[in-house]
């Protein structure tokens, strides 16, 4: 793992006090300070370069998922990014080009795609896992385990709480217009 980057001063905003709109809970401030730089395309792609993965930020997200949650259909998978049917037909295109997954008909409904790892993808998502890790060992390095345990079990209940959160809130897609149908066929 390379030596640890410092924190640029535009980043650290928040924690100066110089936020146009401070947030109530620091908390939500340093959530979405890690947020902004962990999902930023540079980032991911950061630590893929070190892991030998060159792929770029949404090919990494989508084999991940996979990695994670197995074969699933074009369709799910495109939720899962939160991405439309375009956009995930490119991505599975590209994927499938750089060898890293395969896609076949479903069994249960010859309209729909499924889509899983090769053997390939899953080496990809192997050696990204390890990258992962090393970062995570290296930022918790100078705490003790009671520290990290404490971290484990509230990340947890936070990550449990804010995902129920989000499934209560999250607006539920448009049905297209019968002009939009129009348009798509």
């Amino acid at each position: 793992m390379k030596g640890r980057a410092t924190v640029p001063p535009e980043a650290d905003a928040a924690s100066r006090g110089t936020s146009a709109q401070p947030y109530r809970h620091e908390q939500l401030g340093a959530l979405l300070e890690v947020f902004s730089v962990w999902s930023s395309a540079t980032f991911i792609r950061g630590l893929a370069v070190e892991a030998g993965v060159d792929l770029d930020a949404t090919s990494i997200v989508a084999v991940t998922v996979l990695a994670r949650d197995g074969e699933q259909r074009a369709s799910a998978l495109a939720s899962r990014l939160r991405v439309g049917a375009s956009a995930i037909s490119k991505l599975s295109n590209r994927l499938t080009a750089h060898g890293l997954i395969e896609k076949r008909q479903d069994p249960d409904d010859s309209r729909a795609t499924l889509v899983r790892l090769t053997p390939a993808g899953t080496a990809a998502t192997t050696a990204l896992t390890r990258a992962c890790d090393a970062m995570m060992a290296d930022l918790m390095r100078q705490w003790s385990d009671d520290d990290r345990d404490d971290f484990d079990r509230l990340l947890r209940r936070f990550r449990d709480d804010a995902l129920a959160y989000a499934i209560s809130v999250e607006a539920p897609t448009p049905e297209p217009t019968t002009d939009q149908k129009v348009d798509q066929s």
